[in-house]
């Protein structure tokens, strides 16, 4: 081969930079030059004559690799197109065969190939995103074209619709809700309404209907269980959810990122049951996920207050970490602090029927709404009745109003009996010491505790404060464990209702149980929480800084935390890689999508990618706290919407409604779930199987 024709000597010959956009273009779309060499090299040890001759297959593994026939060298095509000081492999060629290995694994990890992969890889996409957004359209509009769904099996995705709707909507299958819905979906002209005709009163059957929802179902298993596959990591989260279900149950969610960089949160079930041991919640736990390689891909476990009995969560978490090492307890930052602390706490009887009382004072005002007597009650007092901690606040400081409210109520006779029972029931319950005594500890605990909340949520990137901030917590918790205090409380308490002779040794255990109870909950529940300070290193706030004083203690607590995902060798990639990440402009720009540039870059950024995965899927990031896509807070706002008894495979229609969107825009959605509806058991009606086949 002539140097002209060598695309590697035409570019030492004259530098990419000073080509024309056309000329550039055009090389970019072939491919990089991957020619056979012919440098043999002989070693003679003894007198025995060895070999060693160039193996083409480097290139698959080392996707940046080139080579020049002429000057028989090897090169790296993005710092021979883009880096100007000269080097061994964008100018003098590398073709020391004895030392390829150990070159090309150097290369491939020192900060200028780093620089230079980046800068390539912005390049190319600068010089052909519009072609490839070109061929993206051609292949979607071909594929709108290409589909051809055959008639018979186009009608059932009338019943899928319907199943869809009315799962997405909370609404009940009962009063023949399904039957209307499918016969209004089937009222276009043509062979829809006739096939309708022929077999209406096959989909009446509770069973087909069945069928199809946990077809529907089973296909976003599938999803979800392919994608965690994918995935380098998710962790588990547990919530009690029975103060909205109709029975004592609690939800299990994974959380993880997916192949394209999203962060996503999806629900697996509910699962009925009063038994919340550490036994019974460890077996759950690993049935949720012995399929998905636990051992090593499990990072993260997050319990509320309730999921597990308070005392076991200790046991729990380290039988879980037994089988998973990685599985760092830590408290998810969507859990409110104070109602975690609450649900900790109904373990003890007295506490139990105290919060429920005190859950049941908005609904009784939502009755009394728009009433003059409620209005003796600030309205912003009224409108904070978010969680339990809010309405004690409201409890505590406007006690004598609200006992006004009770009275008045009781002897108005336009209130109906309902309102009359209820408000007798308050304040008989406003009269009793033991009630005013938890309403004065719990408010002034609560009002500790969600200062450290707050604080966790605001600083969860900055660890070692939040570490500390946890320790002044329960420093000043155990500061109140003190006869002092307790007579404090008491004589707040007598203001508000006489206590009785001889209550007042009763009460103080009942006060000590109390903050032993809590105590040991955030204890437990932070224990693990120095072990996240890794999480710092995607604190863009200050990359800026970091760029001149890199943190290494971030980097060792990452070590010592996962040393088996992050090996001293991928350590050390990890630096050369975040130095360049914080050296960058575009990074530091909070307006950017961090993890989409990442995503964009992954095969440069390969270990950098892997950590913002890591901390992307632990729960005890803020990023979950306040954001739209919280699976606890889909799952408590369809369990409040929701009239009747609900299957798993229905509540996860609903849900999961915004994957599903997702799944039919992308995926033969139809198609397969009718393939699974067919597949699911022997139809046993002949009307429904022949509108199944061709």
């Amino acid at each position: 081969m002539f140097p002209i024709q060598d695309p590697v000597c035409v570019l030492l010959q004259t530098p990419f930079r000073r080509w024309s956009d056309n000329d550039k273009k055009d090389f970019l779309t072939c491919e990089r030059p991957m020619p056979l060499l012919n440098a043999n090299q002989v070693r003679k040890v003894g007198n025995k004559v060895y070999y060693r001759n160039f193996n083409k297959s480097r290139y698959s593994q080392f996707e940046w690799l080139c080579g020049s026939y002429y000057l028989d060298k090897l090169f790296c095509f993005p710092c021979l197109i883009v880096d100007d000081k000269a080097g061994l492999w964008n100018k003098t060629g590398f073709n020391d065969l004895k030392n390829l290995g150990r070159g090309l694994h150097r290369h491939e990890e020192s900060l200028e190939h780093l620089r230079c992969a980046l800068d390539f890889s912005k390049l190319k996409k600068n010089l052909t995103c519009g072609d490839g957004a070109q061929e993206n359209s051609r292949q979607h509009v071909s594929k709108q074209f290409n589909e051809n769904m055959q008639r018979n099996r186009h009608f059932m995705q009338l019943p899928i619709l319907a199943i869809m709707y009315l799962g997405r909507q909370e609404l009940p299958f009962g009063h023949g809700n399904f039957e209307e819905l499918l016969r209004v979906l089937s009222m276009s002209p043509g062979y829809l309404q006739e096939h309708y005709k022929q077999i209406k009163t096959v989909f009446a059957d509770k069973t087909i209907q069945k069928d199809l929802v946990d077809s529907i179902s089973q296909y976003i298993d599938e999803h979800v269980e392919k994608e965690i596959q994918e995935s380098n990591f998710f962790s588990i989260q547990v919530e009690d959810i029975s103060d909205v279900a109709q029975s004592p149950q609690c939800s299990v969610t994974v959380r993880y990122v997916n192949s394209w960089g999203k962060l996503v949160e999806r629900f697996l079930g509910f699962h009925a049951g009063s038994n919340r041991t550490a036994n019974a919640m460890f077996e759950l736990v690993l049935n949720c996920v012995e399929k998905w390689h636990y051992k090593s891909k499990l990072i993260g476990q997050s319990f509320d207050g309730a999921s597990v009995v308070p005392a076991q969560l200790d046991i729990l978490q380290a039988k879980i970490k037994d089988v998973a090492p990685q599985a760092l307890l830590v408290h998810c930052l969507a859990h409110p602090l104070n109602s975690v602390l609450q649900q900790s706490c109904n373990s003890v009887s007295t506490c139990r029927v105290f919060f429920a009382t005190v859950s049941d004072l908005p609904t009784f005002f939502s009755r009394l709404k728009g009433t003059a007597i409620v209005r003796r009650i600030p309205a912003s007092a009224i409108a904070r009745w978010t969680s339990s901690s809010d309405i004690l606040s409201v409890v505590n400081n406007d006690w004598d109003s609200l006992k006004q409210v009770f009275t008045e109520v009781m002897n108005d006779s336009s209130y109906d009996s309902t309102c009359v029972r209820q408000s007798e029931a308050f304040l008989n319950k406003f009269n009793q010491f033991e009630f005013a005594l938890l309403v004065v500890v719990f408010h002034d605990v609560f009002r500790l505790t969600g200062a450290l909340c707050e604080a966790l949520q605001k600083n969860s990137l900055d660890v070692r404060f939040c570490v500390v901030q946890v320790g002044n917590t329960l420093t000043l918790l155990n500061s109140k464990r003190s006869g002092d205090v307790f007579e404090k409380m008491f004589d707040l308490a007598a203001l508000k209702a006489l206590p009785s002779e001889g209550q007042k040794g009763k009460c103080e255990m009942l006060y000590y149980e109390i903050l032993d109870a809590l105590s040991l909950q955030i204890s437990t529940r932070f224990k693990d929480m120095e072990k996240l300070e890794f999480v710092a290193l995607m604190d863009n706030s200050k990359f800026q800084k970091y760029s001149q004083n890199f943190p290494m203690n971030a980097l060792s607590s990452l070590k010592l935390s996962y040393p088996n995902v992050f090996t001293s060798t991928c350590l050390q990639r990890l630096k050369n890689e975040l130095q360049l990440v914080y050296g960058d402009e575009e990074f530091r720009n909070k307006e950017q999508n961090f993890m989409k540039i990442l995503t964009d870059h992954m095969n440069i950024f390969k270990e950098t990618y892997k950590l913002f995965c890591l901390i992307l899927t632990m729960p005890s990031i803020g990023v979950s706290a306040k954001s739209s896509f919280s699976c606890s807070e889909r799952i408590k706002s369809y369990l409040r919407d929701t009239t009747e008894e609900r299957l798993t495979s229905l509540a996860k229609i609903s849900i999961e409604r915004e994957l599903l969107e997702e799944l039919i825009d992308e995926q033969p959605f139809y198609d397969d779930i009718i393939d699974k509806f067919v597949n699911l058991n022997e139809i046993p009606k002949q009307e429904l199987g022949k509108c199944m086949h061709t």
